[in-house]
Formats: C-alpha cells, sequence, structure tokens
C-alpha cells in the first residue's frame, strides 16, 4: 500500500470514529419541559436518585419517597407548590433554590452536572417513569 493511500484511510476511519463517538455522547444540559430520552435512562435515573439521597441532602426535606414533610413540599406530582413540575423548572429550582426558603442553590455543593441528575430523578418519580 502507498503511504498516500495509507494515510487517507487511515484519516478517513478517525474521522468516521470521531463522529460515532460524538453521536453517543449524551447532553445533560440540554433544558425542556422534558428531560431527553437518554437523560430518563435508568442509570441517569438512578445517578440522580443517589445524588438527591446521598450529596445532595434532597430528601432532607423532601423525604426518602419525594413523599415531602413540614418544610418542604412533596415532589410526587405533576406540580408542586411554588413550581410546575417540568424539567427545566426542577433544574432551575435545584440551581436557584427558593429566596425566603430552606431550598437553597445547588444543595449540598452539588455541581452543574449533578443538577441535571437530580433533575432527572425528581422529572421521572414525578412522572410515574421510576419509583423513589
Amino acid at each position: 500500500m502507498t503511504r498516500a493511500l495509507l494515510r487517507s484511510l487511515l484519516c478517513g476511519a478517525m474521522a468516521l470514529g470521531g463522529r460515532r463517538a460524538a453521536a453517543q455522547v449524551v447532553d445533560t444540559t440540554s433544558k425542556g419541559a422534558e428531560p431527553g430520552p437518554a437523560m430518563l435512562a435508568p442509570a441517569m435515573v438512578e445517578a440522580g436518585q443517589k445524588i438527591f439521597h446521598g450529596k445532595g441532602t434532597c430528601s432532607g426535606c423532601h423525604g426518602d419517597k419525594l413523599q415531602g414533610g413540614p418544610v418542604a413540599p412533596a415532589l410526587t406530582g405533576p406540580s408542586w407548590r411554588h413550581i410546575t413540575g417540568t424539567y427545566e423548572a426542577i433544574i432551575d429550582r435545584v440551581n436557584n433554590g427558593l429566596p425566603g426558603t430552606l431550598m437553597v442553590p445547588h444543595p449540598g455543593g452539588i455541581t452543574e452536572s449533578q443538577v441535571f441528575l437530580v433533575a432527572s430523578y425528581i422529572y421521572a418519580v414525578s412522572h410515574q417513569k421510576a419509583k423513589p
């Protein structure tokens, strides 16, 4: 094989591989009324559940089954006190908190990526796509 042909094949394979890899990446920052199908995949919802019940400290106020309590609303229906249950609204609330309440921005110091995972978990549970 000539060097030029080998170089062309190698460049073509790399270009195809690059497109394929990019297509497999999940955009965890896409906002909308509903999360994309990839964000509702069991692994993503489970990751959000771990953050909700762990580092995010969300379950301390919203309960182990998202049933709510004296200081925070239940997150089990399609809408709640102060917001609708859209994916975008959930992301906004976790990102920005609610002034005058115990709901702080990025509870537990969670990262921006973790906000989207928690929002996917809350959305999935509140829309009967997953169990708490």
